[in-house]
C-alpha cells in the first residue's frame, strides 16, 4: 500500500474540483475503512448517501460499519433502504430479520423470516429464524401479554404477532422443513438425529 495521506490529499483535490465524482468519493470511504477509521468512514458514507441515496451497495457498507459497533437500529435503517431498492433479494430480508431478532423486535423478525422463506423456499437460515422466533413468541404468549411486557420490556406489542395456534403451526412447519433438508443428505447419521431431536423439543 502506498502513502494513504498522499492518496487522501489527491482525492480531496479531485473532489474539490468535482464534488460529484462518485468514484473518488467511494475511494475516500474505502481508504478510511482500510485505515481502520470507522467513525470517519461512517461520517463520509452518511454524507455520500445524502446525495446518492439510490446506491444500495453504500447502504450495505454503512450497515456493516454500524453492525461492527453494535449500532443495530442504524444498521436496520440501512437495510430498510436496501430492501426498498432490492425487494426481491431474500438475503437482504434475512440480514434485516437477524438484526430485528437481535434487537428483540420479534414481530418484525418473524415477518422478515417468513418473507425469506417465501422468496427462497429452501433457505435453511430462514427456517431456523422462523423456528426460533415462533418458539420465543410462543413462550411470551404463554407467559401472558401484560406480565411479559412488564418483565421483559418488549419493544413490541404481543397483539401485533400471530395467535398461539398460528405460531405453533409456523414452528412445526419450520421444524419439518429443516428435518427434511438435513435428512435428505443422510437420514441415519448421528448429527441429523441429534438435530431432529433438538428441533422437535
Amino acid at each position: 500500500m502506498g502513502n494513504p495521506d498522499d492518496a487522501r490529499a489527491l482525492y480531496n483535490t479531485v473532489v474539490s474540483a468535482d464534488p460529484t465524482n462518485v468514484l473518488v468519493l467511494k475511494r475516500i470511504i474505502a481508504l478510511l475503512i482500510a485505515q481502520d477509521k470507522p467513525s470517519l468512514a461512517i461520517k463520509e458514507l452518511v454524507a455520500y448517501l445524502d446525495t446518492h441515496g439510490n446506491d444500495f451497495e453504500a447502504w450495505i457498507q454503512l450497515s456493516h460499519l454500524y453492525l461492527d459497533h453494535h449500532m443495530y437500529r442504524q444498521a436496520a435503517f440501512c437495510l430498510e433502504e436496501v430492501i426498498l431498492q432490492q425487494p426481491a433479494n431474500h438475503y437482504f430480508h434475512l440480514c434485516y430479520a437477524e438484526i430485528c431478532y437481535t434487537m428483540g423486535s420479534l414481530d418484525l423478525a418473524l415477518k422478515e423470516y417468513l418473507r425469506v422463506v417465501e422468496l427462497a423456499t429452501d433457505n435453511v437460515r430462514g427456517f431456523y429464524g422462523v423456528k426460533l422466533t415462533a418458539d420465543r413468541l410462543i413462550e411470551l404468549r404463554a407467559a401472558g401479554a401484560a406480565k411479559s411486557r412488564r418483565d421483559a420490556q418488549l419493544p413490541f406489542s404481543l397483539d401485533a404477532v400471530p395467535q398461539l395456534p398460528v405460531l405453533e403451526k409456523l414452528s412445526q412447519l419450520a421444524t419439518e422443513r429443516l428435518v427434511a433438508t438435513y435428512s435428505a443428505n443422510n437420514a441415519a447419521s448421528t448429527p441429523t438425529k441429534a438435530l431432529e431431536d433438538w428441533l422437535k423439543q
